[in-house]
């Protein structure tokens, strides 16, 4: 089930996310649920290979950039309290739309 909801929340994150493709006149309005920690693949065109020069941004923290190609990048997401943020990626001037992630409370197992 978990595996199920973290694969649906990278889909959304590939189809709302417009890599490196300025356009300030559209933003998403859908949402992706994660945990602090989730690896995500985010698809698109103009990423640098070199993984330094692209910067994902959740919210105000910057997430690692564990791998970088012109069409993809693989990203790990940043720890912040819970809430919604904004996510945009960057190279060099370019800026993608932002799009929404919500953090998901970390759940805790009990016993019965």
């Amino acid at each position: 089930m978990k595996l199920r909801m973290f694969v649906a929340a990278i889909m959304l994150l590939i189809t709302a996310m417009m890599a490196c493709s300025p356009n300030q006149e559209k933003n998403t309005t859908e949402v992706v649920t994660g945990n602090a920690g989730n690896f995500l693949v985010i698809k698109g065109r103009g990423f640098s290979v070199d993984k330094s020069q692209n910067k994902v941004i959740f919210g105000s923290v910057p997430a690692q950039v564990l791998r970088a190609d012109a069409n993809y990048l693989l990203v790990q997401v940043p720890v912040q309290k819970v809430a919604t943020v904004p996510v945009v990626v960057a190279v060099g001037e370019n800026i993608s739309n932002a799009m929404l992630f919500a953090y998901h409370p970390k759940l805790v197992a009990s016993s019965f």
